[in-house]
C-alpha cells in the first residue's frame, strides 16, 4: 500500500523521536550526609589526684597545646590567672566510626599520650583547671579543642561540635559565665580572673548552667567547621569538704560523600 507524503513524515518523526529516547542516560548523583557524635563523663575526686597536674606541669600542657592549635590552646589569646592555682586534670578524647553502619566509639584518658595522637581517629585535648578564692570558693576554668584538618584522618570531615562542663555531687555553683562572640572573637570571664579571649571560626556557642545542690554547668559549640575550634568556660562554686564531681565532655563530627 501506498503512503502519503504526509504519512511518510509522520513515520519519519516517530522513528526520530524513538532513537532520541533510546540515546538519553539518566544520571544521578546522590550526596549523603554521615554525621557522628560522641560523649564521655569522668568522675573526679581527691583519689584521682595522682594523674592530675600541678602548676608547673599544667603550665608545660598549656605550652604544648600552644604548639597543637595555635590560638585555640588553653590559654587562648589573652589569658588572665588567678593567684592561687589549685590543680589541673587535662585528657585527650578520640571518637571514631569507620563505616556507616557501625557504631561510633569513644577513648578518653587522664593521661593523653594513652591516646595516640597519630591514630586516624578526631582528637579533642581537654583541660580542668581549678583555682582557689578562699573562703571555700573555687572557680573551674574549662578548655577544650580540636582541629579537623590535622591530616591524620581517613577522610575530611567538618568539625560540628565540642563541648565541655561539669556536675557537682558536693557543692553549688554561684556563678557561671557564657562565652560572648563580637565578630571573630570570643570572651569568657566573670569580671575577674581566670578569664579570656580565643578565636571563633564560625559555629555559635551556647551554655546551660543549673545554681543549685547538685547543680551543672556545660559550655557547648556547634558547627560545620573545616578549622580548629576550641570552646572555654569558667564557672565558680561554692564548696566545704573534699570534692566530688563529673566532668562531662561531648565531640561531633560530619562529612558528605557521594553515592
Amino acid at each position: 500500500m501506498e503512503q502519503s507524503r504526509r504519512d511518510v513524515l509522520g513515520a519519519g518523526g516517530a522513528l526520530l523521536a524513538t532513537a532520541g529516547l533510546a540515546g538519553c542516560i539518566e544520571e544521578r548523583v546522590t550526596r549523603r550526609e554521615t554525621r557522628a557524635t560522641d560523649s564521655m563523663t569522668w568522675t573526679l575526686s581527691p583519689d584521682d589526684e595522682g594523674d592530675a597536674l600541678d602548676s608547673e606541669g599544667f603550665e608545660d600542657y598549656a605550652g604544648r597545646m600552644a604548639d597543637r592549635y595555635g590560638d585555640s590552646g588553653v590559654r587562648g589569646t589573652d589569658f588572665q590567672a588567678p593567684d592561687e592555682f589549685g590543680i589541673a586534670y587535662v585528657g585527650r578524647y578520640a571518637i571514631t566510626r569507620t563505616t556507616p553502619g557501625s557504631p561510633t566509639e569513644g577513648e578518653f584518658a587522664l593521661v593523653p599520650e594513652a591516646v595516640d595522637p597519630e591514630a586516624p581517629m578526631l582528637i579533642a585535648d581537654t583541660c580542668l583547671a581549678r583555682y582557689d578564692l578562699g573562703t571555700d570558693r573555687y572557680r573551674y576554668w574549662l578548655w577544650v579543642a580540636a582541629d579537623p584538618t590535622d591530616g591524620r584522618l581517613v577522610r575530611d570531615v567538618n568539625l560540628t561540635m565540642l563541648s565541655t562542663g561539669l556536675r557537682l555531687d558536693t557543692g553549688t555553683i554561684v556563678d557561671a559565665s557564657m562565652p560572648t562572640v563580637d565578630g571573630s572573637n570570643g570572651t569568657v570571664g566573670l569580671g575577674s580572673p581566670p578569664s579570656g579571649a580565643f578565636p571563633v571560626r564560625g559555629g555559635a556557642f551556647d551554655t546551660t548552667t543549673i545554681r543549685e545542690a547538685g547543680g551543672s554547668y556545660t559550655v557547648e559549640w556547634r558547627g560545620n567547621l573545616n578549622a580548629p575550634q576550641s570552646a572555654s568556660g569558667v564557672c565558680e562554686v561554692e564548696r566545704t569538704g573534699a570534692y566530688d564531681f563529673s566532668w562531662t565532655m561531648s565531640l561531633g563530627y560530619g562529612f558528605e560523600e557521594t553515592v
